[in-house]
């Protein structure tokens, strides 16, 4: 029952009281490095830090900093209250009155008596408390009690629905007996930790990763004169050694390419394979250049093979030799006459147009138009054919394509 009762009245930090807590004095950059828009709060002091600070904070113990995310934890209504009675203002301003160096490492600041005072001092004012002037005298430990369950020496007892493993202070529990129940459940997850994942992931009873030196300082890096927990031989070492395992790798596969090559039958496998390219490809170009210049002499071929010339000698065969009635419409005056097919004519054919065909008809096809007479027919397809290989000569040049004929038809 106390357990869904606290979940009930936990709920994440609503747009309201989220804009209410950045708009605390000091509150829009890190408590501690001074970062700009920070997400992270410690619901003891009632400030706001980046999440590398945030990280710091953590590795001190919820007993020194209980550490939340303004926008993705749950909050409950007293913690709510602490964050909106403090702000980093408040804090820094109390810490400088009681002698704190503001500019401390996180874990040395945040541990002075000054820092744990105004964490009584904010509970005060929330609770409606007068406000403490000097932290409360520490309680002498109990006996060893039987019935704590073997919670250890001190340890308050745990009624019905409470978690002795959780975070909550117990019913009753002192400061001191949360603080030891606390490095308890501390040491055994660390111990958990290093049973999984071995030593060399812990790193001097710390566990690694970001927030794992609680001496570290934002304005001045980590204490200790830097990197006291890294050793460069051992890293030095390593990286010798793989570069040692990567140069053995290169030169065995060095000498085994170089005895490849060296073999006698490797090399003339190497010479037949060139040379089978090598006729391959000469055969594959022989081939294309036979297909252009195939194409191009169809393109380029007398006039006298070509389709239209056969038209013109088979009408001129099919005339009669002595005039008719007809003449003057596909007579074989027609065929001897000097015209030019291809826009103009000289001699008595001057007069000779093109048919006009119908609406909707291709004057440029091989489809014969409406009233288009035999004369008409030839004059046109010479037209489009002298005209096709104009384009043709102008697109390839002359040196593959021979000069378009004049157009005219031959006489008989």
């Amino acid at each position: 029952l106390w357990f869904f009762t606290l979940v009930a009245t936990m709920s994440q930090m609503s747009p309201t009281d989220q804009a209410i807590v950045r708009a605390l004095p000091g509150n829009d950059r890190c408590a501690d490095c001074g970062m700009k828009n920070p997400q992270w709060a410690s619901v003891s002091f009632g400030t706001v830090f980046c999440l590398e600070c945030s990280g710091v904070h953590r590795s001190l113990g919820v007993h020194i900093s209980f550490v939340r995310s303004i926008a993705m934890d749950s909050w409950t209504t007293k913690n709510l209250s602490l964050m909106k009675m403090g702000g980093n203002n408040r804090c820094k301003e109390f810490l400088k009155a009681k002698g704190v160096n503001i500019n401390l490492p996180i874990k040395a600041k945040y541990e002075s008596p000054g820092a744990q005072l105004y964490k009584e001092v904010l509970k005060a004012r929330v609770e409606g408390r007068p406000e403490p002037t000097e932290l409360p005298k520490p309680k002498v430990r109990s006996a060893p009690n039987s019935s704590t369950g073997g919670m250890g020496m001190g340890a308050a007892a745990c009624k019905p629905g409470e978690d002795p493993n959780g975070m909550e202070r117990l019913t009753g529990e002192t400061e001191q007996q949360y603080v030891a129940r606390q490095t308890r459940l501390r040491n055994e997850a660390k111990a958990r930790m290093a049973q999984k994942f071995g030593n060399s992931g812990i790193s001097s009873g710390r566990m690694a990763g970001i927030g794992s030196d609680p001496n570290y300082n934002p304005n001045a890096g980590y204490g200790g004169g830097g990197g006291a927990d890294l050793n460069i031989d051992s890293l030095v070492s390593g990286f010798s050694t793989a570069l040692s395992v990567v140069g053995s790798a290169a030169r065995g596969a060095a000498q085994t390419a170089s005895a490849a090559m060296q073999d006698q039958q490797t090399q003339q496998s190497l010479r037949n394979m060139s040379n089978s390219m090598a006729n391959t490809g000469a055969s594959l170009w022989s081939t294309f250049s036979s297909s252009v210049q195939s194409v191009a002499s169809t393109i380029s071929q007398p006039d006298g093979s070509d389709g239209l010339s056969d038209l013109q000698r088979q009408m001129a065969s099919q005339r009669p030799a002595t005039g008719s009635k007809y003449d003057g419409f596909g007579s074989s005056s027609m065929a001897s006459s000097t015209v030019s097919y291809g826009g103009g004519a000289t001699g008595t054919d001057s007069t000779l147009q093109e048919a006009q065909g119908l609406p909707g008809e291709d004057r440029n096809g091989v489809e014969r138009l409406t009233g288009e007479s035999d004369e008409q027919y030839v004059m046109r397809q010479t037209r489009l054919r002298a005209e096709a290989k104009a384009r043709m000569a102008a697109k390839f040049g002359n040196g593959g394509v021979t000069s378009a004929s004049s157009g005219a038809a031959p006489s008989t």
